[in-house]
C-alpha cells in the first residue's frame, strides 16, 4: 500500500526516485557479527566498528561536485549544498560517535577517523567486512540521495528549523520508538499491548480518517498520540496541509488518551518550509526520524528489517526509529531490539 503511494508520488514529481522506485536497499546479515551484542562493552566494540566501516565507505565516494553526485544518486538535477550540509553534519555525529565508542577524545578530525578506520578494518573478519562494506555503499546512496533531492523534496534527511525533532540532540545511548499510518484493525493494539508488557512508552502517529473515537478511545493510553495527518499525502501546500492537521487534531481531542503535545510528522518527511514555519509559530514540533526500518519494504524480511535498524543502532547510538504499526514487522522484531537494548545498557526515551 506504501508502495503504490510512493509510486504515485513519483509520477507527482517529475525526478522523484523515493525508497519505493530504489533497487538498493541497504540490509546486512548481523549474524556475521563475530560477537554477542549482550554487553554495553560489546555494544561499544561493535558501534566503533560500524562508524569506521561508514566513514571508510564515505571517503572513498566522490560527492565533491554535482557531477559526482548526480553519478552516484542518478538525480540529474541535485542541490550540492545540502550534500554538502548533509555531508559535514554526519561526520560530526560520527565523530562524536566514536568517541563514545571508543572512549578515546583525541577523535577530533574527519581525517582521523578515516586513517583509524583504513588502519584498523583489515583486522577484522572478512566476510562481516564485505558484507559491512556494502551495506553503507546502499545506505549511503540512500542518504546522499536524499540530501541531493532537498530542499525541492523535502525528507528527514535535513532541517528546516532548530524545532524539527530527528533524535540527533538526545543523549548517547537513548531511543525513540515511533510508529506511523496507523490505526490498523488489529496490528496496533497487538503492538500496544508488546510495549506495554516490555515497559516501553512509543510515538503513534496516527492518520485522522483512520480514528474511530468510539473504537480508539482507550487505545494509546500508555503510549503518545500524534498527527500523521488526515490521509497519507505529502504535505506540501500550506493551506491544505492546515486543513489536514487541524481535523486530524479534532479527531485526536476525542480520544481520552490525548496528551498534551500535539506533534507532527509528516507523511514521507515531506512539507514545505512554509509549513513547517506556520507549525513552529504553532509550537507544534515537527517528528522526523533518525533511523529508517524500512519496515515497508516487501524486499525486506522481518530479520533484515531487524538486522538493518540494530546495524543504524549501533552507527548512530541515539536517535528516532522509524516503524509503521500497518505493517506485520514490527511486533516480530520489536522482542529482539529490546533485549539487545537492555543487555547493553541503553534505553528507550518516554514519550510523554
Amino acid at each position: 500500500m506504501k508502495i503504490i503511494r510512493l509510486v504515485l508520488l513519483v509520477c507527482l514529481w517529475p525526478g522523484l526516485l523515493y525508497a519505493a522506485g530504489l533497487e538498493k536497499v541497504a540490509s546486512i546479515d548481523r549474524a556475521l557479527w563475530p560477537e554477542a551484542i549482550d554487553s554495553q562493552l560489546a555494544f561499544d566494540r561493535a558501534s566503533a566498528a560500524e562508524i569506521l566501516q561508514f566513514a571508510h565507505v564515505m571517503a572513498k565516494v566522490p560527492l565533491a561536485s554535482a557531477e559526482d553526485i548526480s553519478r552516484f544518486t542518478g538525480v540529474k538535477q541535485v542541490s550540492v549544498d545540502s550534500v554538502v550540509t548533509w555531508r559535514s553534519k554526519t561526520q560530526q555525529r560520527m565523530l562524536e560517535g566514536y568517541r563514545f565508542a571508543s572512549r578515546n577524545q583525541s577523535v577530533k578530525h574527519w581525517d582521523d577517523l578515516v586513517r583509524i578506520a583504513h588502519e584498523r578494518l583489515p583486522a577484522f573478519d572478512s566476510k562481516w567486512r564485505e558484507s559491512s562494506e556494502q551495506f553503507y555503499h546502499y545506505y549511503l546512496f540512500e542518504q546522499v540521495r536524499l540530501a541531493a533531492l532537498f530542499p525541492r523534496i523535502s525528507s528527514e534527511i535535513l532541517t528546516f528549523n532548530d524545532t524539527e525533532v530527528t533524535g540527533e540532540r538526545f543523549e548517547d545511548g537513548e531511543f525513540l520508538l515511533t510508529f506511523d499510518d496507523g490505526p490498523h484493525p488489529t496490528r496496533t493494539q497487538t503492538l500496544i499491548n508488546q510495549l506495554n508488557d516490555r515497559g516501553i512508552q512509543a510515538y503513534f502517529f496516527v492518520l485522522g480518517s483512520k480514528l474511530v473515537p468510539a473504537e480508539h478511545k482507550n487505545w494509546y493510553q500508555s503510549q503518545c498520540l500524534g498527527s500523521h495527518g488526515w490521509r497519507h499525502h505529502a504535505h506540501k501546500a500550506l493551506d491544505k496541509s492546515k486543513g489536514s492537521i487541524h481535523s486530524t487534531d479534532q479527531a485526536m481531542a476525542q480520544l481520552a488518551s490525548l496528551s498534551s503535545d500535539t506533534a507532527f510528522r509528516p507523511p514521507y518527511g515531506m512539507r514545505s518550509l512554509a509549513l513547517s514555519q506556520w507549525l513552529q509559530r504553532q509550537d507544534t514540533p515537527v517528528y522526523l526520524w533518525t533511523i529508517d526500518s524500512q519496515d515497508w519494504n516487501a524486499r525486506l524480511s522481518s530479520r533484515q528489517v531487524a538486522d538493518r535498524v540494530m546495524t543504524l543502532m549501533l552507527l548512530w547510538r541515539k536517535g528516532i526509529v522509524l516503524f509503521h504499526d500497518i505493517h506485520p514487522h514490527a511486533t516480530v522484531v520489536l522482542n529482539d531490539l529490546d533485549d539487545m537494548l537492555h543487555q547493553a545498557g541503553l534505553k528507550w526515551r518516554s514519550c510523554s
